[in-house]
């Protein structure tokens, strides 16, 4: 029995030497084989970043028994050897990093080959951490601009701002220089939530890597107002130079009469004044002028004439026809003229101007407050909201629905103009407000030009 244990033991120790024979054997490559590591490739990624840390990734060698991690913090600076890896291993997160810095990492593959470590080719990868974040400050200014500003965030390379209004997806708004502290924007709507980002970004070799995402609280943009007097100004000169100003920003013909069916067959009443009230409207005019200056109104229609048809008459369908005698001298002769040069002389004099200008500006109000009721319109700004109005006065609320069925969200002044546009070419209704495309092209520049 002891001769069998005894030779047991020789065995087991024969077979342990041939093991490590053959480990060494496997380990230890003669220079003259097929493959050696020498031909192999290793080239690192970045595979994440943060403030503080920088995951690597490389490419596995079949051949590698191990990898050695590099890295330099510049060009201009030796390689420095960070750890040394099994084979099985291919990725590395470096930690205790500084933020807002840039790193280089190199990676070799190493084997065992005739007694000595060989080495692979490497490609290196430049990345960087993130810059810390920053703080950002919000604040509406007016209707239409919003100042933001933010903490300096140090050694990053600029700063990238982002804006979401209230129900929609972030927006990039601007690009901005590592000395920048601050911008204005100018693009918002009135009446409108708003929310602001500010992310500091460094440059690692072509990537951009952004420090975390705050945000700023929410700020409102203020309502634009049409009771204010520069609204209500602007209006009033796009909507009279356009109605009987001869196209000419701030003109007007206050006394202006035109009769039924003269701008179109579908116009059965006559049309008065600077903003061209017609029927119901027109007689909406004499009424204010007549309850408002009684004297006045006296002085002109001694007799009642013309304020019995006022409160008589069916004004949807009220006519007046001028005599080609009148049309020559100036000089009326038949009833129908005197009536017509007593309703000029009332809505021309300065009183009637008044009260032109005052129901303009009510109009105005009602016309607004019909548009904000509409979806998708109770935060519009001033512009797209003028663009509107000049429709509505044109050609009524069913040519403002019809137009914004035709505009892309958000509307602007832009979006709605374009509808406009494709106006000119939709006869699937009779008013089609795109036909007088002169008019619109003026609307739209005095907009941009006067309401600010």
């Amino acid at each position: 029995m002891k001769k069998r244990s005894i030779y047991k033991q020789v065995i087991s120790l024969a077979l342990a030497v041939l093991l490590m024979v053959s480990a060494a054997f496997y380990t230890d490559v003669p220079v003259n084989a097929a493959a050696t590591i020498r031909n192999e490739r290793i080239t690192a990624t970045v595979q994440a970043s943060s403030t503080a840390a920088l995951r690597i990734r490389w490419n596995k060698s079949s051949l590698a028994q191990g990898y050695v991690i590099y890295r330099r913090e510049s060009v201009r600076l030796p390689w420095k050897r960070l750890r040394v890896v099994s084979r099985n291993t291919t990725s590395y997160l470096d930690r205790n990093l500084t933020s807002g810095k840039p790193y280089q990492y190199g990676v070799r593959a190493y084997r065992k080959e005739n007694g000595k470590n060989v080495y692979s080719i490497f490609t290196p990868v430049t990345g960087a951490t993130r810059p810390l974040k920053t703080t950002v400050i919000a604040r509406a200014v007016s209707s239409s601009r919003v100042n933001i500003s933010w903490t300096r965030v140090s050694r990053c390379d600029g700063y990238y701002v982002y804006r979401r209004a209230a129900g929609e997806k972030w927006k990039q708004i601007a690009v901005l220089n590592r000395t920048r502290r601050s911008m204005a924007d100018t693009t918002v709507s009135s009446g409108k939530k708003y929310v602001y980002c500010v992310r500091a970004y460094k440059k690692g070799g072509n990537v951009r890597y952004l420090a975390p995402m705050t945000q700023s609280r929410i700020v409102t943009t203020p309502g634009v107002s049409v009771s204010s007097s520069k609204f209500l100004d602007v209006m009033k000169n796009i909507l009279y130079a356009v109605e009987t100003g001869g196209q000419i920003y701030g003109n007007q013909v206050y006394d202006d009469f035109t009769e039924a069916y003269t701008n179109s067959s579908a116009e059965h009443a006559i049309t008065i004044g600077a903003g061209q009230w017609y029927a119901t409207e027109a007689q909406r005019l004499l009424k204010l002028i007549h309850d408002r200056y009684p004297s006045i109104w006296k002085r002109y229609d001694s007799n009642n004439l013309l304020w019995k048809d006022v409160l008589n008459e069916n004004w949807s369908t009220y006519k007046l026809t001028m005599s080609s005698k009148y049309k020559k001298s100036g000089k009326p002769s038949t009833t129908d003229d005197w009536k017509i040069y007593r309703i000029k002389l009332i809505i021309g004099c300065s009183y009637g101007q008044k009260c032109q200008d005052y129901l303009m500006e009510e109009q105005i109000k009602e016309y607004e407050k019909e548009i904000r009721s509409l979806k998708y319109c109770g935060s519009l700004d001033s512009k797209a909201l003028g663009m509107l109005i000049n429709v509505r006065h044109q050609g009524g609320l069913g040519s403002v629905t019809r137009i914004l069925n035709k505009t892309k969200r958000p509307y602007t002044l832009d979006s709605i103009y374009q509808a406009l546009g494709t106006d000119r070419y939709d006869h699937s209704s009779d008013n089609q407000v795109g036909d007088y495309w002169t008019r619109q092209q003026k609307v739209y520049s005095w907009l941009k030009n006067y309401m600010n």
